[in-house]
C-alpha cells in the first residue's frame, strides 16, 4: 500500500521522536511505502527556525521526504499556509491512503480537490493543536481556527475517513472549535518508538545509569526533563525535592531563557538534583528505565506517552482531557503543582503501597498502547476492516 504523510500544518524534522517522525517510520516497517510531504523549514536542538538543507531525499527510515516551497497564488490568504505542488505530488505518488498531519493550513484545499478526483483514496487527518497552545482566546487565533482552517477541515470532512486527535482534549476541540461530527473523531495516543525503548535490557540499563551518577538502589529516583520553561513547573518540583533524604531528581533537557537564572539558581543550592543537559531522543527512554518515578507537573509535551510506554510509574500535573496517559493505573495526577503540593504528593509515592500498585500496572501489557508498533497499526484499522 502507498501511504502519503503530509506535515505542512508545521515542521517535519528529522530524528525526533514526533508523530510526524514515527507514524511514517512504523508504518514503512509494516510494509508499505511511505512518502512525506513537508515544508521547506525545520528547527535544531535549540529549537531555532532553519532553511531545510535538502529538498528530496530518503532519509535512513526508508521514508521519501518531498520539500514544497511556500507559494503566494492567494495573496495575503496564502499566509495561512499554501505550498506549491501538493496536488502533483499526489499524482505523482498515486498514493491508496493520505495522512495529514494537522489541518491547519489553506493548501488543505489541493488535498480535498485530489480526494474528490480519486473517490478510492482513504483520507486521515490528525490533530495536535488544543485550547492551551493554540490559544484561541486571542482574536486573531479564534479567527484563524473558527473560520480559516475550521473551513477547509470542514470541507474535508466529506473525504476524511477519520479525524485523530492525540489527546482526549483534542478531539474535543476538534468537536467544538471545527464542528465535525463526533462519529468521525477518534483517539490516537502519541508513544515511543519501540526500536529504543529495549524492555529486554531495561534491569540492567538501569542499574548502569544509577551507577553513572551515585544513585543508590534505595534512592527513590525522579526523572523529568524536556525543553526547560517556568510552564513546564520543574523549578517547582526542584524545589519540592530539595533536602529530602534518598530522593534524588535527574533533569535532561534544554533551558529556555525565562526558566535558566532560577534554575542554575535551585541547582547550586541543592545535593538532590542532577542536570545532565540536552539528550538525543533516542537516549532518553534509557533515563526513564533508570527512573522509580518519571514526573512532569507541567505543560504536555510527547514525554508524558514516551515515559508511560517504558513501564515506569509516572505522576503528571491533571490537566481536563489528558486522562489517557493513565491506562488503568500506571499514572498519578498533580492538583496542586506548588513545591508544597508537589511534596505532598512525591510523599505519598515514596515506596509506598499505592506506589507498588502503579509499578505493577505500568509493567503490564495496559501500558503496550504508548508503543508506536500498535499506534500505527491503529491509524490505519479502518482502512484494513473496509478492505
Amino acid at each position: 500500500m502507498k501511504i502519503v504523510h503530509i506535515c505542512l500544518a508545521c515542521f517535519y524534522v528529522e530524528g525526533m521522536g514526533y508523530q510526524e517522525n514515527l507514524l511514517p517510520k512504523y508504518h514503512v516497517k509494516q510494509g508499505h511505502q511511505v512518502t512525506v510531504l513537508t515544508n521547506d523549514y525545520s528547527f535544531n536542538k535549540n529549537y531555532k527556525t532553519e532553511k531545510k538543507a535538502l529538498k528530496n531525499y530518503v532519509n535512513k527510515d526508508n521514508v521519501k521526504v518531498k520539500v514544497l516551497n511556500r507559494t503566494s497564488r492567494y495573496g495575503w490568504y496564502s499566509r495561512f499556509g499554501d505550498y506549491e505542488g501538493i496536488i502533483e505530488s499526489l499524482y505523482e505518488e498515486n498514493p491508496d491512503v493520505i495522512f495529514v498531519h494537522g489541518g491547519q493550513f489553506i493548501g488543505l484545499k489541493d488535498v480535498i480537490k485530489y480526494c474528490k478526483n480519486n473517490r478510492y483514496v482513504k483520507l486521515y487527518i490528525d490533530q495536535h493543536a488544543d485550547y492551551y497552545n493554540a490559544n484561541i482566546k486571542s482574536f486573531k487565533k479564534k479567527i484563524a481556527h473558527k473560520y480559516i482552517y475550521g473551513h477547509w477541515i470542514r470541507k474535508a470532512c466529506k473525504y476524511a475517513e477519520r479525524f485523530w486527535g492525540v489527546t482526549p482534549w483534542r478531539c474535543e476541540f476538534l468537536k467544538d472549535v471545527y464542528s465535525l461530527p463526533k462519529k468521525k473523531i477518534d483517539l490516537l495516543v502519541m508513544g515511543a518508538d519501540d526500536e529504543y525503548v529495549d524492555l529486554k535490557n531495561k534491569n540492567n540499563i538501569r542499574d548502569k545509569i544509577r551507577k553513572q551518577y551515585d544513585i543508590k538502589d534505595d534512592d527513590f529516583l525522579i526523572v523529568t526533563g524536556g525543553k526547560i520553561d517556568k510552564a513546564k513547573n520543574i523549578l517547582n518540583l526542584m524545589q519540592a525535592i530539595n533536602g529530602k533524604e534518598n530522593v534524588k531528581l535527574l533533569v535532561f533537557g534544554s533551558l529556555l531563557e525565562d526558566a535558566k537564572q532560577e534554575f542554575n539558581d535551585i541547582l547550586s543550592k541543592s545535593k538532590n538534583v542532577i542536570y545532565i543537559g540536552w539528550l538525543d531522543s533516542n537516549k532518553v527512554y534509557d533515563y526513564f528505565f533508570s527512573a522509580d518515578l518519571v514526573c512532569f507537573p507541567g505543560t504536555h509535551s510527547v514525554l508524558w506517552e514516551q515515559a508511560c510506554a517504558c513501564k515506569v510509574p509516572c505522576l503528571f500535573k491533571r490537566w481536563e482531557g489528558m486522562e489517557h496517559v493513565n491506562n488503568g493505573g500506571n499514572s498519578d495526577f498533580i492538583d496542586d503543582v506548588s513545591s508544597d503540593g508537589i511534596r505532598l504528593k512525591i510523599e505519598e509515592l515514596l515506596f509506598t503501597e499505592k506506589y507498588y500498585k502503579m509499578k505493577e500496572h505500568a509493567e503490564s501489557e495496559k501500558t503496550d498502547i504508548y508503543l508506536y508498533s500498535n499506534i500505527a497499526k491503529k491509524s490505519l484499522e479502518s482502512y484494513n476492516a473496509n478492505k
